[in-house]
């Protein structure tokens, strides 16, 4: 088909000729751009321009530097360690990138592709080819590229995959379309069509062949393929024109070659082609041209471009987003799983257009004419419009004819995602509609908003004290140099050309000397090291053993390096309900049909109801009533139940595992009166009304039948009205079969309005196919389908009256239920009249139609039909709270963490699920805020102020808030009404909350309290919510991995949220706060010794160490301690910490990484620096030479010991800082100190100026005498100042230090002895 018109410019140009290509990278970085690139985002970094400028600075000779390029030394190894790992990172990336666009995939060849610009003839082809490769190397993607990709991919000969050739006879069996051969009547002619994987045979015998709908082959592992033998739809024969019936194919453009405009039927088609005739514009289902040589070609992923065919066959991923065009199955449709995108292992269905479902044949591609107008490219996975069109001309020898356009609507139904897998079906036909970045998965790939930890922010501020620390001493350096410039004194001796010919001058000069004189009080190794660690921390928890699920192999997965000690200052986590604190996998339990409830047994809700209402369990009702409902009495009323079952009518597809249980169920059943056929009714349309798929899966019971559902409440609820003898046995084309008591019936599917969150509910609308009403199945919430029950009965009073008290029985049995902890749904149903169905599906058509406000259009066409419904009944189903979670929910609380629940379920439910799992205790005083309206609910606020700020109150405090309260309470004019009350809350429910709601409560507590918080979930509707929390976790559970792919941290169930918070936080917390404390000190000791030396030496910027240490000293000599403090330090084991879950609010006061302990920090090392200076000064600003006549209070012998000192202080700083002494620790202090040693001994052996000879410095006693006097009096004020925090104003882990590892008495070690008393108690 020839693009139209307004596709080219005035100049015959293409318009925006380039489309995006199929080509993805993830990588970062390429072979030409690393180096710039890297540099680039390293130097964003202020720490490291500021470095940089200093190495600048000394390279200038007026500074007076000698080795400049030994001062480039620390910022060269932080660059390339930086780059090396960043390399490594993006080289994996790359590689996945690779093995993604080079997997390979069918694609039509030897066709033009009209969307695709082929330059091969332009003058400029051989110059786009070139820019092309370099565009390829620079990572960039553009029609250059493209142009280069596609020269490379047209040198390549164009073959079939081995796999097609290997047997021809065997692909046809499978998947051939080939006409039958039958006795016909003499006006009717067969004529081949050619196989879609083989090259056409002109010469191939058709007498042999079938036809095509009758020789595709089924699914042989699901009973589509039993049924298709019994529900195989008619051959589709060629139409008579009239006006508006050509047949609905894109196939057919005009009058068709076997009947003509007035009904007769026309000569037989010719097989000989004249040479020149071209295989496309022959008639559908002639046989191809002798010149023809389409077929479908293996191609690599990233050859494919917007326009293109392809073949998928089963078990393929999908290469780009594709419309579905046609499939193997007799009803166009196919299955997919989509775990890749959304984590979803339940197949689900999509639909082939019905206007190319006639497309069977490589030849059929060729001859299709239709263009697709699509939206842009967006992300929502959930959301596609398009419309597929194709014109019907008017032949020049047939008036009757009428040119026309038809069209087909395209939604995402229609069409398969880049990332999900063809399952059960044979073969797909498709054509490419987006590619590569454009993609739905691709757009949905971006990265996690960008988070910085809660120490990294505050530790900024204290890098700026150090830089107006530096300014200071710079600028104090300056002005005394230039005080100092017409001084006497032995300066002007040590000239060397590098002093200013003026004061002014020389006092410029001096203050950039003395930004790099000064250049380590700021930090460069801070950043890494902290990023080293957490590193170090993010493999910790992943290879915790305690917090890996065997059964789904997960272990918790850091996603997010950087915040790990976030993990330790969570105040509020904002939580799921339904997937994060259940499990998510639904038990059918109660059910109300016609006004009678059925089902026993309890639920774990149901015990927290009874301490709510303060039952004592010694009761003896209360025994008994738990004796009734223990699992030995379920198992043995679900024997008595099914052995009724048995006596009325065989069930062979019973489950293995039944959750159902009423003895009186199939008693009532069995009478024969009304109650019975609504009964009947009722599981009927559990059986009907659903979108699940029907598999066969256990080879030893091939009767058992397992559904695949996209919600696990649907499978459920079909799995139980199976189990009951209402048994869904599948679908065919549009067909659904059921086996009711043991009898077959059939119902034809006319309609499906499916489930979304804005709609609440699903319909079906059917045809029975022994009758000629329509019935239209309706479930949902029961708040909307309530409201869409009829009001009018006309002259119906009886119906009238007993629907009224239907609806009100069903209501109390469904908040009973609510107040059980169980989930609930209604169902109802109404007939429909063929002259209202008609006029309603026209209009659905239309909508379907439409390529904007799809959805909207159809919410409101649904909404005509959706109404005037009478009750059926109501399910009730339990979603069973996570192993761990009460247990795990009152750690949390004891620790001092508040959190809110936020979930779509009734008040009542949640209540009742919140006393369950220990959020909401007897203790506790509850506030439900349940208004209407806004000034309801602004009332209902202020009472609940008064109440929480009640100084006579004692009790805790629980908030309850539903949807429609909490809408009005987000509005900013009463947000500081509701934070007031959360506040003063232990615990928050909010109930019937939607997506942005979530997102919106996480802000406000956020932003309006200045707190940290944390968001966990296990749904899409859950990303909102973790992405704007400070940490988000997500639980890879049924509903996918969305929350995951968004999350910060993945686990795989709640509890593991315990060990997480309390100990991997807590420790992250406490070794990042004193690590950053340690480099501030670290770096303010050294760095203060050079200042105090130029006192002595007029303020000109003189170094009294060797260039070579003050390089080395982050480098090597102080780094490593200081790194393993923050991977290995530990002030308590993790089970000593579990015990001790109020530990945790160290972190919440955030006592280790306060302000005043960083200037208490900051003076102790000014005065340490002091010390190590004055000191050994005093000591031997008058010493005697040694026995060999060497002296050792020269500038630079004095520098050195002062170095060594400084070394050793630093790094016994970090042992002061320890909480656990192990040999790890100890070895690496010890070697960095030895490390220093045996750099000066070697160093000191080679002749330079001022070094040569200065390791005989350390061989005479009185170095190792004024070594041990300054060590001593550097940390005596220091010691004194711990041993009197630690006695009379001792941390939180200080107490439980001294009770469990000192005196042996804390929590830990009564709980081990009470074991092993109960062991040998048991053992005697």
């Amino acid at each position: 088909m020839k693009l139209p018109s307004s596709e080219y410019d005035d100049n015959g140009n293409r318009i925006d000729a380039h489309y995006v290509t199929n080509r993805i990278r993830t990588a970062k970085y390429t072979i030409l751009n690393f180096i710039p690139k890297n540099l680039f985002e390293q130097f964003r970094n202020v720490a490291n321009l500021y470095f940089l400028l200093l190495v600048v600075l000394q390279c200038i000779p007026i500074f007076g530097v000698v080795e400049p390029a030994v001062s480039a030394l620390p910022l060269m190894a932080i660059i390339l360690i930086t780059a090396i790992k960043d390399g490594i990172e993006d080289h994996r990336r790359s590689q996945s990138d690779n093995r993604v666009n080079n997997a390979k995939t069918l694609k039509l060849a030897n066709w033009k592709n009209v969307n695709v610009e082929d330059t091969a003839d332009s003058r400029w082809h051989g110059l786009h080819i070139i820019l092309g490769f370099f565009c390829t190397l620079a990572g960039l993607e553009n029609k250059y590229a493209h142009t280069y990709r596609l020269s490379i991919t047209r040198k390549k000969p164009a073959k079939e995959p081995p796999a097609l050739r290997r047997s021809a006879s065997i692909s046809r069996r499978s998947l051939t379309a080939e006409s039958t051969s039958t006795e016909h009547g003499p006006n009717h002619s067969i004529y081949p069509v050619s196989s879609l994987h083989s090259h056409p045979n002109p010469n191939r015998s058709h007498s042999g062949s079938r036809g095509l709908l009758n020789t595709v082959r089924q699914r042989s592992d699901t009973f589509r393929s039993e049924l298709s033998q019994i529900f195989k739809p008619p051959n589709i024969k060629r139409q008579t024109y009239r006006p508006g019936s050509i047949p609905h194919s894109v196939l057919y453009r005009t009058v068709t070659s076997e009947t003509g405009a007035d009904g007769r039927t026309m000569r037989r088609m010719s097989t000989v082609h004249p040479g020149d005739v071209r295989c496309a514009d022959l008639e559908p289902g002639e046989p191809p041209a002798p010149k023809c040589n389409v077929f479908w070609q293996e191609v690599r992923w990233q050859d494919l471009s917007a326009g293109d065919y392809v073949m998928l066959r089963n078990d393929e991923d999908v290469p780009a987003d594709i419309i579905i065009l046609s499939t193997s199955e007799t009803d166009n449709m196919c299955f997919i799983e989509t775990q890749s995108l959304d984590g979803e292992t339940n197949l689900k269905t999509r639909q082939g257009l019905d206007a190319t479902a006639g497309i069977r044949t490589v030849h059929d591609c060729e001859r299709a004419r239709f263009y697709i107008e699509s939206e842009p490219p967006h992300a929502n996975l959930y959301q596609y419009n398009a419309a597929l069109r194709w014109d019907i001309v008017q032949p020049e020898d047939n008036e009757t004819t009428v040119s026309h356009q038809k069209t087909e609507a395209v939604t995402y139904n229609n069409i398969l995602l880049r990332g999900s897998v063809l399952r059960n079906t044979q073969w797909v036909i498709g054509v490419v509609v987006f590619t590569g970045a454009e993609t739905k998965i691709m757009l949905n790939s971006g990265r996690t908003p960008s988070k910085r930890s809660k120490i990294q922010k505050e530790t900024n501020p204290h890098v700026i004290a150090n830089f107006v620390i530096l300014a200071i001493m710079s600028i104090i350096s300056c002005v005394l140099d230039s005080v100092y410039f017409t001084s006497s004194g032995s300066m002007p001796y040590f000239d060397y050309n590098i002093r200013g010919d003026n004061a002014h001058y020389d006092g410029f000069l001096t203050f950039w000397v003395s930004l790099i004189l000064y250049q380590n009080i700021v930090p460069i190794s801070l950043y890494i090291s902290v990023e080293i660690v957490k590193t170090v921390a993010a493999y910790f928890i992943y290879c915790d053993i305690e917090m890996y699920h065997e059964p789904t192999d997960t272990p918790c997965i850091a996603k997010t390096w950087n915040i790990s000690d976030d993990l330790g200052q969570i105040e509020y986590i904002f939580s799921d309900k339904t997937g994060t604190l259940t499990q998510n996998v639904m038990e059918f339990r109660k059910c109300t049909i016609n006004g009678v409830s059925y089902g026993v047994g309890t639920t774990e809700a149901s015990l927290a109801r009874d301490k709510l209402e303060n039952i004592n369990q010694t009761d003896e009702k209360m025994a008994a009533d738990d004796s009734d409902f223990n699992e030995a009495h379920r198992a043995a009323v679900m024997k008595d139940m099914y052995e009724q079952q048995q006596a009325m009518f065989e069930n062979k597809h019973v489950g293995p595992k039944p959750t159902f249980a009423d003895l009186k169920f199939f008693g009532d059943l069995k009478a024969d009166n009304e109650h019975s056929n609504a009964m009947i009714h009722f599981m009927s349309a559990l059986a009907l009304c659903h979108t699940v798929i029907a598999e066969c899966t256990d080879d030893n019971n091939p009767e058992f039948i397992n559904y695949r559902a996209t919600s696990p409440d649907e499978a459920a609820l079909v799995g139980t009205a199976r189990d009951l003898g209402f048994t869904y046995i599948g679908r065919d084309a549009n067909i659904l079969t059921v086996e009711i008591m043991g009898e077959i019936k059939t119902f034809e599917l006319l309609e499906t309005l499916e489930f979304s969150s804005s709609r609440k509910r699903m319909s079906v609308i059917l045809k029975p196919q022994d009758s000629d009403r329509i019935l239209l199945l309706c479930k949902g919430a029961d708040s909307v389908i309530l409201e869409r029950l009829t009001t009018d009965f006309g002259y119906q009073v009886e119906l009238e009256k007993s629907q009224k008290q239907l609806q009100e029985t069903t209501i109390e049995h469904l908040e009973a239920y609510a107040t059980e902890g169980l989930r609930t749904l209604c169902l109802a149903y109404r007939f429909i009249s063929p002259e209202e169905y008609k006029v309603w599906h026209k209009n659905y058509q239309e909508a379907c139609a439409c390529i904007y406000n799809r959805e909207e259009k159809i919410d409101e066409v649904c909404e005509e039909i959706e109404n005037n419904m009478l009750l059926m009944g109501g399910t009730a189903i339990e979603d069973r709270l996570q192993d761990g979670v009460p247990e795990t929910i009152a750690e949390l609380s004891q620790s001092g963490i508040r959190l809110w629940v936020l979930t779509g379920d009734k008040t009542e439910t949640a209540i009742n699920i919140g006393f369950s799992c220990n959020l909401i205790t007897n203790d506790m005083k509850m506030i439900i805020l349940k208004a209407d309206t806004r000034e309801d609910t602004k009332v209902q606020l202020e009472q609940a102020v008064a109440t929480a700020y009640d100084p006579k109150a004692t009790k805790k405090l629980a908030l309850v808030i539903d949807g429609t309260t909490l809408k009005y309470a987000l509005e900013p004019t009463l947000q500081t009404l509701l934070l007031r009350v959360g506040m003063k809350c232990n615990s928050v429910v909010c109930c019937r909350v939607s997506p942005k709601q979530k997102a919106q409560v996480v802000a406000m507590v956020k932003k309006g309290l200045k707190v940290m918080t944390l968001a966990i979930g296990d749904g899409a509707n859950d990303v909102s919510m973790i992405q704007e929390a400070n940490v988000g976790i997500g639980i890879s559970g049924v509903e996918g991995r969305q929350a995951v792919m968004a999350s910060d941290y993945a686990i795989a169930q709640f509890r593991f949220l315990r060990k997480l918070l309390l100990v991997h936080g807590r420790w992250s917390y406490l070794r990042i706060a004193e690590m950053v404390m340690g480099f501030f000190y670290k770096n303010i000791v050294w760095t203060l010794i050079l200042f105090w030396f130029q006192i002595f030496c007029q303020f000109t910027g003189s170094m009294i160490f060797d260039y070579s240490l003050v390089t080395l000293y982050n480098l090597i000599f102080t780094s490593l301690p200081i790194i393993f403090l923050g991977i290995w330090d530990q002030d308590l084991p993790s089970h000593i910490s579990l015990c001790y879950p109020e530990l945790y609010r160290m972190g919440l006061r955030n006592d280790k990484f306060k302000v005043w302990r960083f200037w208490a920090t900051t003076f102790d090392s000014i005065f340490q620096s002091a010390v190590c200076f004055f000191f050994p000064y005093m000591l031997l600003v008058a010493g005697a030479p040694d026995s060999a006549g060497y002296i050792s209070n020269g500038v630079y012998e004095t520098g050195t010991i002062m170095s060594s000192i400084a070394v050793i202080v630093a790094n016994l700083f970090v042992g002061l800082s320890l909480y656990s002494f192990t040999w790890i620790q100890i070895g690496i202090i010890s070697l960095s100190i030895l490390v220093y040693y045996a750099f000066v001994g070697i160093y000191a052996q080679f002749n330079t100026f001022i070094f040569a000879g200065q390791d005989r410095l350390f061989a005479v006693g009185y170095y190792w005498l004024i070594l041990i006097l300054t060590v001593f009096g550097s940390f005596f004020p220091r010691a004194v100042a711990l041993y009197y925090i630690h006695i009379y104003h001792p941390y939180d882990n200080d107490i439980v230090r001294e009770i469990e590892l000192v005196q042996k008495d804390g929590r830990y070690e009564r709980k081990r002895r009470e074991s092993n008393s109960q062991t040998e108690h048991g053992a005697d």
